[in-house]
């Protein structure tokens, strides 16, 4: 007899805090589809930012998981009997994975359970202990106490591999109570993205909803965030913090304490932890107990919580990891092995979705990356050398980055590891001084090409993993980086148009300039002084018509800065800013908050002046592909009236990494690399450093399309940063000739295809600047009277 399907699909999704749009609908009930056609369904979901993609993903992963666990009422009454052999053969495989939680004690009791508190206990020998959850690292100051009888020959038994909650748990708040295990909740959901930012917005979406009090929800995040041991938090980078963390746990002091019972005399041996944060395990206890009382919390309420209680929060939440029904947590701690054996998380028949899923082949590759610096090789000679001499560099630690040994020697370490993957997916580069008097340091590093392999681990034990993001377009770059054995009709793709009407949306090709002039900023051509001065007179021209924000995104910080110096020579920036406030992106993350606080304060100055000022009416800020603000910076409203795509940003066939990617993906045959020393090249013929462009030409198709993939996925991130939510409005302007071809003498597709859907919908190719000017001027003249 087949086993049952699961149920179809769902139409409604009543968490839902308001009258979902049709695309909501639409997203919702596709999500749920794909979990649903489960195990190792694998789909990819595109919902433009500002079209609630975080909520819809919350009530139809989340009602999947309630829909599971009513589905199976027998089974979590424990009604259902044990089968011949132990195991129904007829159960289906979504059922019979499934463990839901045990039924709520004092049912009859009025007021309601809170999720955490539902959740049964099981003993382990006699106790109440916990199962292993894989790795140490270095916390063997949380493992069961060991206890030496006087009366007994050598030690009581405990489970290897086997430790108890960290912070104790048991009944009692003595620290000589066996710590107690609550069950494992099976299916989880594991919900992850980039940055703690989008999980803690994740957590105030989830909060909207119903499933915030239904569910066990539980947050993790590094000990850089959640640290509150001043003395350990105020060394400021996350690798100091990691390291110390770990130095004061082996720090641990030793007593023996006296104990009688059972007519026997004996000793238990009582350790404590280094750190005063994790020495008093009934805080430990007392933090679990105050966050399962309230509803979801995010980093920054559990770090509050633990320096009230004065215990650790970042353990504190990696124990609630095993009972809880969501655990929200940053990429690295799912996507690396080591970090989920560590933290004991089973992907086993779970749900996996991975948020701002653009990033997610460069976040994995880069995670396996290893790189070794000269001066961490020489760190050790060089401390030699100056304490033998009595000569000290003052300055040598703070210009090689931390400073700390060991930083170095760990940089060593996972170098090492790296060399023991199993797989032809990685390349060993090696880089050596440059000649000229740069000051960049000469390193070896391995680098990681493609993810699939690392990323199967993920999609073998999972039950689903789902993949989601603002822009997924080209998905081509992402299935040759993560599943290329996969062909794209496997993969569930939904993708939909934006939740703003069409006239709210005005995408233009430009092919020229005011002058007439063919728009070319191909590599050879956009150094062109009459290509940058055609730029800059279309800029001034439409700044007189553009209200408020106007972004324009550059290739790269050099030639931004070039085409900056030139208008600053020829006058330009002086016209620009008769209308527009002109700014820049800088180069240091550090001071970009400080442009755009002042870029914003700019715009508001301007529009409060009313519609009857005829001078300064907004601000332009010109930044860069790939730097912060094309990646995490939102221009709602008049932030960003108008987004400006100078060019095609295709990477550069410099980069030695990029190059070596492309050979791969392209089955191109090549061996171990070596840049930055042309002489040393010529010496060793199976070393050499092709050209770029050299390898472009004789890769095969799919390595070309790869590299046309990387270029059109920056332009995409770049022209979403300005529509954020419905009564939104902006034009997006595609300023190069190539954005009008239809195909490319070189054998490139058109660039326009790999748009996403709800621009490319909409996108207009002007014929002449005419009219892209009268095109701009109706659109905004439109808009100011609806808005």
């Amino acid at each position: 007899m087949p086993p049952p399907p699961p149920p179809p699909p769902r139409q409604d999704f009543p968490a839902f805090p308001f009258a979902p749009y049709p695309i909501q609908s639409e997203f919702m009930s596709f999500l749920y589809s794909a979990l649903s056609s489960g195990p190792r369904a694998l789909a990819l979901l595109e919902s433009p930012t500002g079209t609630g993609k975080t909520l819809s993903i919350i009530c139809s992963a989340l009602q999947w998981l309630l829909d599971r666990r009513d589905a199976a009422p027998e089974r979590a009454n424990g009604s259902v009997p044990a089968a011949a052999g132990g195991e129904d053969d007829d159960e289906p495989d979504w059922m019979r994975d499934f463990t839901p939680l045990p039924p709520k004690k004092g049912a009859g009791k009025k007021s309601e359970t809170h999720p955490w508190r539902r959740q049964g206990t099981k003993k382990v020998g006699g106790s109440e202990k916990s199962e292993g959850t894989g790795e140490n690292d270095g916390e063997e100051e949380f493992l069961v106490d060991e206890y030496e009888s006087d009366g007994e020959e050598g030690t009581r038994p405990h489970a290897a591999g086997k430790r108890a909650h960290r912070g104790g748990g048991g009944s009692s708040s003595s620290e000589s109570e066996d710590e107690e295990e609550e069950e494992e909740a099976t299916p989880k959901v594991y919900f992850t993205s980039r940055t703690h930012s989008q999980l803690s917005q994740f957590v105030r979406e989830l909060k909207r909803t119903d499933f915030s009090g239904k569910l066990r929800t539980v947050c993790l995040g590094s000990r850089k965030s959640l640290c509150i041991n001043k003395d350990v938090q105020k060394l400021g980078s996350a690798n100091r913090i990691n390291e110390r963390c770990l130095e004061l746990q082996k720090n641990k002091k030793s007593s023996k304490i006296k104990v009688e019972g059972d007519n026997k005399k004996g000793h238990r041996t009582k350790t404590s932890c280094g750190c005063p944060m994790l020495r008093n395990r009934s805080l430990q206890k007392q933090f679990r107990s105050e966050v399962s009382d309230h509803g979801a919390l995010d980093i920054e309420d559990l770090a509050q919580i633990g320096r009230k209680i004065g215990t650790c929060p970042y353990y504190g939440a990696r124990d609630m990891v095993r009972s809880a029904d969501l655990v929200v947590l940053p990429y690295q701690s799912l996507l690396l092995k080591s970090a989920r054996e560590s933290l004991g998380l089973n992907l086993k028949n779970s749900v996996v979705i991975i948020d701002e899923a653009h990033n997610l082949a460069d976040s994995l590759t880069s995670m396996y990356n290893s790189k070794v610096t000269s001066s961490q090789v020489s760190g050790y000679a060089n401390k030699l050398f100056f304490t033998e001499t009595g000569v000290g560099d003052l300055n040598h630690g703070q210009q090689h980055g931390e400073g700390s040994s060991i930083t170095s020697f760990q940089a060593l370490a996972d170098f090492l590891r790296s060399l023991l993957y199993c797989n032809d997916d990685g390349r060993i580069i090696v880089a050596r001084h440059k000649p000229g008097g740069h000051s960049e340091d000469a390193y070896i590093k391995f680098v990681m090409l493609c993810a699939e392999k690392t990323f199967s681990e993920v999609t073998d034990d999972a039950h689903a993993v789902i993949m989601a993001g603002g822009t997924l377009q080209p998905i081509e770059e992402t299935r040759l980086r993560l599943f290329p054995g996969l062909l794209p009709s496997d993969i569930k793709f939904f993708s939909c148009n934006h939740i703003v009407p069409p006239e709210s949306i005005l995408p233009i090709a430009v092919p020229c300039g005011p002058s007439g002039k063919k728009f070319d900023f191909s590599h050879s051509s956009r150094s062109s002084p009459t290509m940058i001065e055609e730029l800059g007179r279309f800029l001034c021209n439409i700044a007189t018509i553009v209200p408020e924000g106007i972004v324009v995104f550059f290739s790269s910080y050099d030639y931004e800065k070039q085409v900056y110096d030139a208008w600053m020579a020829s006058g330009t920036i002086s016209k620009i800013s008769k209308k527009k406030h002109v700014f820049r992106e800088p180069r240091s993350s550090v001071d970009v908050e400080m442009i755009l606080n002042k870029y914003k304060e700019a715009i508001q100055s301007c529009c409060s002046k009313g519609s009857g000022d005829t001078s300064v009416n907004g601000a332009l800020l010109m930044a860069v592909v790939g730097g912060k603000i094309s990646e995490g910076i939102n221009f709602s409203d008049g932030m960003g009236r108008c987004v400006v795509m100078v060019g095609l940003p295709y990477p550069s066939p410099d980069d030695v990494e990029l190059m070596e990617t492309i050979k791969h993906i392209g089955n191109y045959s090549s061996t171990s690399s070596v840049a930055g020393d042309d002489e040393s090249s010529s010496r060793d013929d199976e070393c050499k450093v092709e050209p770029g462009f050299g390898i472009l030409r004789k890769s095969g198709k799919s390595g070309q399309e790869y590299y046309e993939n990387l270029c059109m996925k920056a332009v995409n991130q770049c022209i979403g940063r300005a529509i954020r939510h419905v009564n939104d409005y902006a034009a997006m302007l595609l300023v190069d000739s190539r954005y009008s071809h239809t195909s490319s003498s070189r054998g490139f597709s058109c660039p326009v295809e790999k748009l996403p859907q709800w621009i490319k919908t909409r996108l207009t190719c002007g014929q002449n600047y005419g009219e892209v000017h009268r095109l701009l001027l109706q659109f905004f003249k439109i808009n100011k009277q609806i808005h």
